[in-house]
């Protein structure tokens, strides 16, 4: 069912072309080869870095992943796998699994199920996805933004376009060491003068690393021929250069705001991190996690421990009693079932 969904998703997006037979049944190989190896990644808890150097170790992984061949072993590459994760609309995800739950329900004997599914009952909570960031403190991200600029700009450098400028490692190297004082600034006397001092220099020294930067994007996209690179690559590394440069300035007035005149910042105007823009402030008053960094996930479950319905919010969510009317609504269209019994955290209702 996985497979013939993206191939009719494919060919819509193909129309007035009709692929050929023989590209037909490659594409439904990779939606195979997409599922399998979504299904291993994802239980094993595995980046898609070191999932991609596991599968090419592992002969249990190849041959659940349907990969393995007597002549040579094609193992997917960490940046396949990540296409691979976004190769199905959501849609078509929700209606597999609400048909394979229905199944679990109704034809209980032929998969060989002990008991069927109870969909009568309903769990729902909310959680938060933790973001990968560190905790998110002004400085820091001028040190962030320093290290990708100047590790693009060593790439560049390595293909032969060059500026006149220091070595990239000396720049990292200098806002590691201001980044430090920083931090020891706050347990030192007078604390609060020397830190706005420190962050002065962290402010003048990130300005100098954007502008050598963005003197080597613009080289790099006025002359990428010179290079070993293909256009692609060329593209890849200066859109990681203009992410970083375009956020610079917004950085620097937010953290100016909140260490030299010290005034608040609003939480949906703070940028907790240069590459994951989606993370917000979660508030959730839990022991051992006052306040996470991330986004609000709602997971609605089967008695069994089986997700049903799922929500992920970019922004902030919306109040509980109207996540929970709607994740109903979404399940018992899903399931074409009606839900008899509902448990929202430690409250059940009928």
């Amino acid at each position: 069912m996985f497979v013939q969904k993206c191939l009719e998703q494919w060919l819509a997006e193909c129309a007035p072309r009709q692929p050929s037979a023989k590209a037909q049944l490659r594409f439904q190989e990779q939606s195979r080869l997409a599922l399998r190896c979504n299904i291993a990644r994802i239980l094993l808890g595995e980046s898609y870095r070191d999932f991609a150097v596991r599968l090419a170790d592992s002969p249990l992984l190849q041959s659940f992943c349907a990969i393995s061949r007597m002549d040579k072993i094609r193992v997917p590459s960490k940046s396949t796998l990540e296409r691979y994760n976004q190769w199905a609309l959501e849609a078509q995800v929700r209606e597999l699994v609400g048909q394979l739950l229905r199944n679990g329900e109704q034809q209980a004997p032929q998969l060989k199920l002990k008991t069927a599914l109870d969909l009568d009952a309903y769990f729902v909570d909310t959680t938060c996805v933790k973001s990968n960031i560190h905790f998110p403190v002004d400085w820091i991200l001028f040190r962030d933004a320093t290290r990708t600029l100047m590790k693009s700009v060593r790439l560049i450098r390595e293909q032969g376009l060059k500026h006149r400028m220091e070595a990239p490692e000396v720049f990292m190297s200098r806002m590691n060491r201001l980044c430090m004082e920083m931090s020891q600034a706050r347990i030192q006397p007078d604390h609060q003068r020397r830190r706005k001092r420190i962050f002065r220099k962290i402010d003048k020294l990130a300005q100098v690393v954007r502008g050598h930067a963005r003197r080597y994007r613009e080289q790099l996209d006025e002359q990428w021929e010179k290079t070993e690179w293909k256009r692609k690559q060329a593209e890849q590394v200066e859109g990681r250069m203009e992410n970083v440069l375009k956020q610079l300035p917004a950085a620097r007035r937010k953290a100016g705001q909140r260490i030299l005149t010290q005034e608040p910042v609003k939480n949906e105007e703070k940028i907790l991190s240069l590459y994951e823009p989606q993370a917000r402030v979660i508030v959730r008053h839990k022991a051992g996690a006052e306040v996470e960094f991330g986004n609000t996930l709602l997971l609605g479950e089967s008695p069994a421990g089986l997700i049903v319905d799922w929500e992920l919010f970019a922004e902030s969510a919306p109040a509980d009693s109207r996540l929970l009317i709607k994740s109903i609504e979404r399940a018992e269209k899903s399931l074409e079932h009606k839900i008899k019994m509902v448990g929202w955290g430690r409250s059940w209702i009928r």
